[in-house]
């Protein structure tokens, strides 16, 4: 069975912020999206294939683990059970 995999509100809001950011950055709507599409697929690469990738970060949120992207951490739970995986925020390391 394939692992599926979900963003979470939170974490759908926090792309949009990291596609405004990249895009101020840039001022191209190419590289923005080149960027988000590359973003989106090492998640979905890495977690379908390892969904236990990433560190425990409990101290984030309880039974949760982090993948690092270039310098964006990847927050998720990984529900065995249901061959689930639920990504519940993004951030970049050095910004707060």
């Amino acid at each position: 069975m394939k692992i599926k995999i979900y963003f979470t509100k939170t974490a759908s809001n926090k792309l949009e912020q990291i596609t405004e950011y990249i895009y101020e950055k840039t001022q191209s709507k190419q590289l923005t999206h080149k960027y988000l599409h590359k973003l989106k697929e090492f998640i979905v690469a890495t977690l379908e294939t390892f969904p236990k990738a990433g560190r425990p970060a409990d101290e984030i949120y309880k039974a949760t683990r982090k993948l690092v992207y270039q310098s964006y951490s990847i927050i998720y739970m990984y529900d065995e059970e249901k061959k689930s995986i639920y990504v519940m925020t993004l951030y970049r390391e050095n910004l707060p």
